[in-house]
């Protein structure tokens, strides 16, 4: 019985659907992504970043925090106050500027 990790419905043998619903969501939360904590240094380096590539016009790779997964975008990117627009070769998307975690001139 693994009563120490938390899980005081292990040690059961009988489990109500609305418990085993519980449990399943207290996995979930578990096991999600947390958002990295970007240091000021980081985030100048990424601000100075897409300030190079938008006055140079230079395409660049944007890696986006999702809690599944990061996702990486590459193309040419402008900012409209708290939005990346990245133009992709699939078009255009839009990316909230919290959620950027890496910029790198392509």
């Amino acid at each position: 019985m693994n009563i120490r990790d938390g899980n005081i419905f292990e040690a059961m043998r009988l489990v109500l659907p609305e418990h085993r619903a519980l449990m399943a969501q207290i996995q979930r939360e578990r096991t999600r992504r947390k958002r990295p904590a970007l240091t000021e240094e980081r985030l100048e380096e990424m601000q100075y970043t897409l300030s190079e590539a938008i006055r140079e016009g230079c395409a660049v790779r944007v890696t986006v925090f999702t809690p599944e997964r990061d996702v990486v975008l590459m193309g040419y990117v402008s900012v409209c106050g708290r939005e990346l627009r990245v133009q992709t070769c699939n078009g255009v998307r839009i990316v909230d500027v919290r959620d950027v975690v890496g910029v790198e001139i392509w």
